[in-house]
């Protein structure tokens, strides 16, 4: 048996040969070890249910077992929380619960009297069977997880592997792809192994050549001010012809094209600028998303697994968003809670990672050349060209790996509307996945990489499920159709303890990286929006196209999202539902237990949708670059021909700083007034050692709790101090601990996470309300005066 320390990989200690087959052998163990867990699960399961099973018990001994059960596994999550055979026996013991609930779903509560009833009970058991998979699949994904850490690169630049860093944009502002062009530049990397491209599809032929004036103007001049961009870092500029397969056009393009025609100022053909710069083909890609700027150690930390392993076709690296996403700006949870994107990155991805079925996530990654011409580039049958890619190279028997450590800075949408952008694709992706490549069928993969490869893609098939959920209690208390048959008791003997257990092996799991019931929200916001782009996708599995997701959105002032309507109509039917339950409680008699049964149900929905009102109120977002928070000490040269003093950098973004000075190192109050409007230094240091001198412009200054306080804004644009304000803010990883350290992160129980969510949906529907009423009173006001104007 491994420990589960071992499972770490020290490849600090360890030469790349031993490493290899350490790493390979500890896989291995560690998949025998889940492997044979599984097995004592499943014998387990079996046992049970065969000896203790509903065919035995009477209803009473059901109850105590499903209580019974649960104490024992609520016992165990806290006597033995991170042991790898305690995670084994927790999931055992929920997976039994559950397993017992589906036993008698399926055979106990589907009857037939009319044929819709019949029809409606179907649907919602298979919504329930859908996620009850889901369940289990998730369950065998998280079994295990592999942690691994950085290996040590050679001394011997010789023996690094050329590097290409590709950089696709196609209508992004331009700023944002010159400050990752330039953090790219920067890279820990001998700049002879290393070659940076902007690999511009807004400047196509195509596009240039738009019968539009208007946007082929436009187009032009974007791609100018990128080919400038281009000469100033002295890096590569390249177009093609035609936006054909979108992103993974634009790469393959590149990819394919290892000597791109020198073309500096023609816009009909590939075209590479700056002569002389060295453009030949790397050995390693690495793609980022134009949004997503890299640290400097980026390279240092993930290129030698390449040498480490052959046949890695793969190193994924986390998506770290430095702005809140819409869920979390309108509701107000940002810091409060964890982002939604940790689950996946923080929890499920190593996950994947022990099965050898982490997936390419479309940016933040490196990948092998030589793999991906054997495949042909970038896959491009599906709009998730990314986890299509790593299917196919899976297939192939290569290798990938996930580094958890969060190596880029990146944005996620501000909007509602552009959140569903996203998604959709997303959703519609993965199910043109599962329909045209289903990984239960493709040939090469072990059976492990299929179970999560199937999950993966399954798993986007929610909005349906979830839209059930949200229709199921309504078909009762309004139109009196019994489509769960199951009294209060059995309620209680079997879906309580099912629930009860699956909520305690979520917290178990992902306590740490999602708070109770935000999964709920998150998937209830999305469902209905989700719904159309799911049906679209399974009718013709070959007609979704690629969609650009719209980053750095400013909003000048709160508004009502285009896309609230839906939940509206939702509330109205939730709170309709009690008055017609209480009217079927009075007047039908025997259908008592059910009422209260979907009355309980519509509540828990009702308080999904609280939060979705709330999360289509959209909050203004004025700032145009986002801070981060961070703590460290700082030397202020005030310019006035004293010593410098101290102070703490507590929050930075790239275009200014909070700054606290203690009472004793700024003096007295009286020079707040001083600094204010004045020019100072900040002169800091970061963890590589290197050493920053920013001249910037005292904004704000204020005194709070024995502090001064100053907001500062970095001054100079110019290449030579955007990049020391790019390196200082961007290029250290190591500031980045409220996300790899989890500082903030805290579980909550059952009953917290349900109150919170209360709390916020509450919260954000008054605000909803709010600002709803205000339109309203502007609008009439606006009519009123309209109306006395005409009047003669």
């Amino acid at each position: 048996m491994v420990p589960e320390s071992e499972l770490t990989i020290k490849a600090q200690t360890a030469s790349p040969q031993e490493l290899q087959i350490s790493t390979l052998a500890t896989l291995q163990d560690g998949t025998a070890l889940s492997l044979r867990g599984f097995q004592v699960c499943a014998v387990s399961l079996l046992l049970i249910y065969m000896v203790a099973g509903s065919t035995f018990l009477s209803l009473n001994y059901q109850m105590l077992m499903g209580a019974s059960v649960f104490v024992v596994a609520y016992l165990a999550e806290k006597i033995a929380p991170s042991h790898q055979l305690g995670r084994l026996f927790i999931m055992t013991t929920c997976g039994f619960l559950t397993l017992r609930y589906w036993f008698f779903r399926t055979t106990v509560t589907i009857t037939f009297s009319n044929g819709l009833e019949f029809c409606f009970s179907l649907l919602l058991y298979f919504a329930e069977t859908y996620g009850i998979i889901i369940y289990f699949m998730g369950m065998f994904v998280n079994s295990s997880s592999m942690l691994r850490t950085s290996p040590k690169l050679p001394s011997d630049i010789e023996e690094l592997p050329t590097v290409d860093v590709y950089i696709p944009t196609y209508n992004e502002p331009v700023e944002m792809v010159r400050v990752t062009a330039i953090a790219c530049t920067q890279l820990f990397y001998p700049k002879e192994k290393l070659n940076v491209y902007i690999l511009d599809d807004g400047g196509t032929v195509q596009k240039v050549n738009d019968p539009n004036e208007s946007k082929s103007s436009s187009a032009r001049q974007r791609a100018g001010v990128l080919k400038n961009i281009a000469k100033e870092l002295s890096i590569n500029y390249a177009t093609r012809d035609r936006n054909v397969s979108a992103k993974a056009g634009n790469l393959n393009e590149s990819l394919m094209s290892c000597e791109c025609r020198l073309d500096e100022d023609a816009f009909d053909s590939i075209s590479c600028i700056n002569e002389g710069l060295n453009q030949g083909c790397g050995e390693v890609i690495l793609i980022l998303d134009c949004d997503h700027v890299p640290a400097r150690d980026f390279l240092h930390h993930t290129v030698g697994f390449f040498l480490q392993d052959p046949k890695l076709f793969l190193l994924q690296t986390p998506h770290f968003f430095i702005n809140p996403d819409p869920v979390e700006k309108n509701l107000e949870t940002f810091r409060k809670s964890p982002s939604e994107n940790e689950m996946f990155y923080a929890a499920i991805h190593p996950g994947l990672d022990f099965w050898n079925a982490s997936f390419f996530c479309g940016s933040a990654a490196l990948l092998r050349r030589k793999f991906l011409l054997e495949v042909g580039g970038i896959a491009g049958e599906t709009i998730t060209e990314d986890a299509e890619t790593a299917l196919g190279l899976h297939g192939k028997g290569y290798n990938s790996a996930y580094l958890c450590k969060p190596l880029i800075i990146g944005l996620t949408p501000e909007t509602f509307d552009d959140f569903i952008v996203q998604r959709s694709r997303w959703a519609q992706g993965m199910i043109q996945i599962f329909l045209l490549k289903n990984p239960l069928f493709q040939k090469g993969l072990t059976i492990f990489q299929k179970i999560c490869y199937f999950n993966s893609s399954f798993f986007w098939f929610f909005g349906i499920a979830r839209s059930i959920f949200f229709v199921s209690p309504l078909i009762l208390l309004f139109f009196g159709l019994k489509i769960y048959n199951a009294s209060l008791l059995q309620v209680l003997a079997f879906a309580l303890p099912h629930l009860a257990g699956a909520y305690l092996l979520s917290n178990y799991l992902f306590g740490r990286y999602r708070h109770p019931f935000f999964s709920e929200l998150y998937e209830t916001i999305q469902s209905f929006y989700l719904l159309p782009a799911i049906i679209s996708a399974i009718l013709k599995p070959r007609s979704p196209v690629f969609t650009v997701t719209p980053k750095a959105v400013s909003l000048k002032k709160d508004f009502l999202s285009h896309l609230a309507t839906p939940f509206y109509i939702m509330l109205f039917l939730a709170i309709a539902a009690y008055i017609a339950g209480v009217y079927r409680w009075l007047t039908i008699p025997g259908v008592a237990d059910s009422i209260v049964l979907c009355m309980l149900w519509n509540t828990f929905n009702i308080v999904m949708v609280l939060s979705c009102l709330g999360v289509v109120w959209e909050r203004r977002q004025m700032r145009g670059m986002h801070r981060y928070v961070t703590d460290e000490n700082i030397l202020l040269d005030l310019q006035d021909g004293k010593d410098m003093i101290s102070a703490t950098l507590f929050d930075l973004s790239l275009s200014g700083a909070g700054i606290r000075i203690d009472d004793d190192s700024a003096g007295t109050k009286s020079v707040q007034s001083k600094l204010t409007g004045k020019d100072i230094i900040i002169n800091a240091r970061d963890s590589y050692g290197c050493e920053y001198s920013l001249p910037v412009e005292v904004k704000q200054h204020r005194y709070k709790d024995d502090h001064s306080i100053i907001g500062v804004i970095f001054k100079g644009k110019e290449k030579a101090e955007m990049v020391d304000i790019i390196n200082f803010v961007y290029g250290d990883s190591s500031r980045w601990k409220f996300f790899s350290q989890k500082s903030n992160n805290v579980s909550v129980n059952y009953l917290s996470g349900f109150l919170l969510v209360l709390k916020t949906g509450i919260i954000g529907t008054l605000s909803n309300f709010r600002g709803v009423s205000s339109i309203i009173y502007e609008n009439m006001k606006n009519y009123v005066v309209q109306a006395v104007k005409k009047i003669p």
